[in-house]
């Protein structure tokens, strides 16, 4: 599946709130935690931390969509993040986001820069948060994760109620400009990860 900024076509009808499907039977329920009981699921316990945000498609800047990121760290320079809706038990997997430092993406060739946003305002503004961890603690992350660049691809329409892509994903991000235009009405989607902090 190829990612693209360009702007999707129509996606089917349906609310967004489940994918299409049967309710899983009690059997299926045994499996599962039975395989939860014998596998190590080693990747996913390497999340380490969870961070509430907001993006924007690249495409239509007026489609702000809140996200929790589950952030892995790979090294100093590299970190790789599972993007839910929310961070409730029913959170839906909406993407994937990999964010590199500065110092990488300054090796990147300029076409591919421009598929990269940087987390400088999204952070200096407050609207990057990571719930429940204590200021103090947090701080040296942020000021390093201000010079940070990240890439999102998202694989499932939530605020258009459609969890079939048409053909292709697409790459949400935040620009200073696009910020500065919506930031009141972040500030009011932002209430619910305020409560979590």
């Amino acid at each position: 599946m190829a990612s693209s900024d360009e702007t999707p076509s129509q996606m089917p009808p349906g609310d967004g709130s489940v994918p299409p499907g049967k309710p899983m039977t009690v059997g299926q329920h045994i499996i599962d935690k039975g395989a939860q009981l014998t596998q190590s699921l080693k990747p996913i316990k390497q999340m380490s931390q969870h961070v509430c945000t907001f993006a924007s498609y690249s495409h239509d800047m007026t489609r702000q969509i809140e996200t929790h990121h589950y952030v892995s760290r790979r090294n100093q320079d590299f970190l790789q993040c599972a993007v839910y809706d929310s961070d409730d038990s029913d959170g839906r997997l909406i993407g994937v986001e990999y964010i590199i430092s500065d110092r990488i993406f300054e090796t990147l060739g300029p076409e591919e820069q421009k598929l990269w946003h940087s987390h400088g305002y999204e952070i200096t503004s407050g609207l990057w948060v990571n719930p429940r961890v204590p200021e103090m603690i947090q701080k040296p992350e942020l000021r390093d994760l201000a010079r940070s660049y990240g890439k999102f691809w998202c694989t499932w329409q939530v605020d258009r109620g459609g969890f079939f892509s048409s053909d292709s994903c697409y790459i949400f991000w935040l620009s200073s400009a696009c910020l500065e235009k919506f930031i009141n009405c972040l500030q009011r989607k932002r209430g619910k990860c305020q409560k979590l902090i």
